[in-house]
């Protein structure tokens, strides 16, 4: 449960929305994005572990220090950039959950540039963050977010290419 808690924050982080007085000056279609996070201070609220069996909470402590260890990890997906993101002033869409539990507050806003600062809290958790996108041409973004909360600090850097104009190919939640 604290690994999906976890997570779903880091995801928060990964799809915050963009509220953008002026939008990306992207091409829509199918998007190529790469992301490469790393987790640091991993770790569980000590009034959680100390409900916990101590067998229970050894094997939680030892899967957050492996989680910590890891180092950084990449991952690429394919999506759907849709003129409707666009003028919504998002490049990556956040879904409800993370619209309930996250308060954005747009920093600047320019149709190369994006930058927002959050805070989240949900599932017993709460963090704070900033993401900068920006967009040298049309085809390309690149950008950072980072994220600290009480059971985690999450960096991530991530590059988009445009793939396509017809989103074939995208990948499905």
């Amino acid at each position: 449960m604290l690994r999906h808690s976890l997570i779903g924050l880091s995801f928060a982080a990964i799809a915050l929305p963009l509220l953008a007085a002026d939008s990306l000056q992207v091409k829509t279609g199918l998007w190529e994005t790469t992301i490469v996070s790393n987790a640091t201070g991993m770790s569980m609220p000590a009034e959680q572990l100390s409900k916990m069996p101590p067998a229970q909470r050894a094997q939680m402590e030892q899967m957050m220090k492996q989680m910590s260890a890891r180092g950084p990890r990449t991952h690429k997906e394919k999506s759907c950039i849709t003129e409707k993101d666009l003028k919504e002033g998002a490049f990556r869409g956040a879904d409800d959950n993370d619209k309930e539990h996250c308060k954005y507050t747009q920093v600047s806003s320019t149709p190369r540039h994006q930058e927002v600062t959050y805070a989240c809290s949900g599932g017993g958790h709460s963090g704070n963050g900033r993401m900068v996108i920006d967009a040298p041409d049309s085809t390309h973004v690149q950008g950072t977010i980072d994220f600290k909360s009480d059971s985690a600090t999450i960096n991530m850097k991530l590059t988009g290419v445009w793939l396509s104009a017809s989103c074939a190919g995208a990948d499905k939640d």
